[in-house]
Order: C-alpha cells, then sequence, then structure tokens
C-alpha cells in the first residue's frame, strides 16, 4: 500500500479509507479503490470510487485544463435522467457499503453519515440540485471504471483514450516504494 500512498501524496486524500481495489491495469496497480463512505471519526467521505492510477489522474488534469468539463456538463444535461440513474446508483451503493461498516463506527455515527450523504451522488455532488454539474472528471472516470458503467461512457472513452499506459509506469513506481 506504501506506492497507493505516495501516489495520493499532495492530493487530498486520506489512504486508511481506501476497502479494496475495483480495478486494476495490466501491469497489476489500482486504477481504482473503493473508499469507506467514512472516516474513523465518522466524518463523511462522499466519494466511492477513488481514481489512482497515475496515467489516468494526469489524462483527466490535461481534459480539466482544456476546458472540458463544460463539454461533459452538456451531455449531463442533454439526459437527465440517466444521469439521475448514475448518481442513485452510486449513492445506493456507498450507502451499502456504509451499513457494512456500521460495526466499525458505531450505528450513531454510520445512521448521521448516511443522512449527511443521502443527497450525494458521484462526488458528493448533490444531483437533486444540480443535475448536470461536473465536479471533476477524476471522479467520473473512477465512477465509470468502478461501477463499469456510465452514461457518459462514450465521451469519456473518445476524450481520455487508452485506459491504461503503454510503458507500465506505475509498476514501476509500485518498486521504488516498496519496502525494503
Amino acid at each position: 500500500m506504501s506506492a497507493l500512498s505516495e501516489m495520493h501524496r499532495g492530493r487530498r486524500f486520506d489512504g486508511s479509507l481506501v476497502l479494496a481495489v475495483a480495478r486494476r491495469c495490466r501491469h497489476g496497480f489500482p486504477q481504482v479503490t473503493v473508499c469507506s463512505p467514512a472516516a474513523s471519526d465518522g466524518s463523511p467521505f462522499p466519494t466511492l470510487f477513488w481514481l489512482s492510477c497515475p496515467y489516468l489522474v494526469q489524462k483527466c488534469g490535461e481534459l480539466e485544463s482544456r476546458q472540458l468539463i463544460a463539454e461533459l456538463e452538456a451531455i449531463f444535461a442533454a439526459m437527465p435522467e440517466r444521469i439521475a440513474q448514475l448518481h442513485e446508483s452510486y449513492a445506493k451503493l456507498r450507502e451499502q457499503v456504509l451499513r457494512e461498516s456500521a460495526d466499525k463506527m458505531g450505528e450513531q455515527k454510520q445512521q448521521k453519515t448516511a443522512e449527511l450523504l443521502s443527497n450525494a451522488g458521484v462526488g458528493g455532488i448533490n444531483w437533486r440540485i444540480s443535475l448536470s454539474a461536473v465536479k471533476c472528471l477524476h471522479l467520473h472516470t473512477a465512477a465509470w471504471l468502478g461501477l463499469g458503467w456510465h452514461p457518459a461512457s462514450g465521451w469519456l472513452s473518445e476524450n481520455i483514450g487508452a485506459l491504461e499506459c503503454e510503458n507500465g509506469y506505475c509498476s514501476e513506481f509500485k518498486k521504488i516504494f516498496a519496502p525494503h
């Protein structure tokens, strides 16, 4: 896990939230992790799927710097029912994961966290108020790969391109930070 922790350095992320790996690349590196909906103190963490692949993080960052979030928001606005379905599915799965961790955090904390996250979709967006809002491409790419579907998968696929690096940069990174 040390390579994964090092990859998140400088990003707002607590590695202790990682519960599992949702998807790995052919080099064996986690592309998407499954995160606990709550920190150990019970504070909510609305991001169920976290993009951890350095290649995909960079690709999403490049697309964001080219101002392409507006394109994705226009696509979302054109398919409100499917986007609502995405956010509802994401929220239900996050709720299920939260319920399964109730023993660890106590029922009262779990219930409060569930209430705080009840209207939160992908990335914590209150989709009932702002259905076409896209917080960032990293979150939607992680949701797409973690869930195995996304209403805008065609746009994501076309704009991101290859879903893993050719040179195995991530596997080299893993070796660098492996315990000696």
